[in-house]
C-alpha cells in the first residue's frame, strides 16, 4: 500500500502508461499529482474507452502520443481537450481496435 503522492512519483516523464476504462475505475488522486508534478512526454494506451483521465492529462500537456479504440467523455460527449490536441498536431494519435 502507498499513497497517490508515492505512486505518482515512480511516473515519471516520457513514460508509457496505461490507463483505465471510461469515467470510472480510473487512479484520478494518482493522475492529479502526476499534472502537479509536471510529468510530460508521456505515451499513453487507453484501455477500451479513453474519457475524462485520458482528456485531463491532454488539457495538462502531459501525453506526446495516445493509442487508443475511441476517446469520449460517456454520456458527456466528447473529449474537447483530445479533439483539440489532436487537430492541432500536438499529440501524436494512433487508433487502435
Amino acid at each position: 500500500m502507498m499513497s497517490a503522492v508515492q505512486a505518482a512519483k515512480m511516473i515519471e516523464s516520457g513514460i508509457h502508461l496505461g490507463v483505465g476504462a471510461g469515467m470510472a475505475m480510473n487512479p484520478m488522486p494518482v493522475i492529479r499529482e502526476v499534472i502537479k508534478n509536471g510529468v510530460k512526454n508521456i505515451t499513453l494506451t487507453s484501455v477500451l474507452t479513453g474519457g475524462y483521465v485520458v482528456d485531463l492529462l491532454i488539457g495538462a500537456g502531459c501525453i506526446s502520443k495516445i493509442q487508443f479504440p475511441q476517446i469520449v467523455m460517456d454520456e458527456f460527449g466528447l473529449a474537447p481537450n483530445f479533439r483539440k490536441h489532436s487537430q492541432a498536431g500536438k499529440i501524436i494519435t494512433s487508433e487502435t481496435i
